[in-house]
């Protein structure tokens, strides 16, 4: 009968030590399945930041025209912020009647940009003409429109010269329009005392 108790015994014992093994393997399991789906997460985010680098990559572009004076005319793909000396280069180069010092190399292009590059010939035959005809944006009270001169027009102003001409061209392409003669003082070089000289020969129609 003792022997019989302790057969007994001895089987709900292992009986029992079998039962936490199994639950002991059971609960070790789920420990790498988590550290495989951690894994391949991190795959997927790898290929996802991946993907978006490469759109990024593949974006900015502008197109933009270039017409006139100019050795291969036509729509060009460039760079963002390519200037007018890139689309010149992508365009074969001035030809040898491009009036090229018209043109500011320096200016950042945008999307759609139309550049046209006029001729020495033209620039000849307007010379002959009377001031108010081949100075466009000299009104016929004589007043300069600081919107739209050109550099050239710009010198025509009393007291403006080369690089004064420059900065105010600059300006508005980096501001666009004055909205009054009185923004001329944001100009390096052009004070209250300047203005006073020029008021009367300036206008912003």
């Amino acid at each position: 009968m003792k022997n019989r108790k302790k057969i007994i015994g001895s089987i709900i014992i292992l009986a029992l030590f079998s039962v936490f093994l199994a639950v002991g393997y059971v609960h070790s399991r789920p420990a790498k399945v988590n550290k495989d789906s951690e894994n391949i997460f991190r795959e997927q985010n790898t290929g996802e930041n991946s993907k978006g680098t490469e759109a990024v990559n593949n974006t900015g572009e502008i197109t933009v025209y270039i017409n006139g004076e100019i050795k291969k005319p036509g729509v060009y793909k460039l760079k963002n912020n390519s200037r007018v000396e890139n689309l010149v280069k992508a365009a074969g180069g001035f030809t040898d009647e491009a009036d090229s010092l018209k043109l500011n190399l320096a200016k950042k292009l945008k999307d759609e940009d139309y550049i046209y590059v006029d001729s020495k010939t033209s620039n000849a035959a307007g010379s002959s003409a009377s001031p108010v005809s081949s100075q466009s944006q000299m009104g016929s009270d004589g007043k300069v429109n600081i919107n739209e001169a050109s550099k050239e027009e710009l010198k025509t102003i009393p007291g403006i010269g080369d690089v004064t001409s420059q900065k105010i061209i600059d300006y508005r392409e980096k501001n666009g329009d004055f909205s009054s003669v009185e923004d001329l003082k944001k100009i390096d070089r052009i004070g209250d005392k300047t203005l006073e000289k020029i008021r009367d020969k300036i206008d912003i129609r």
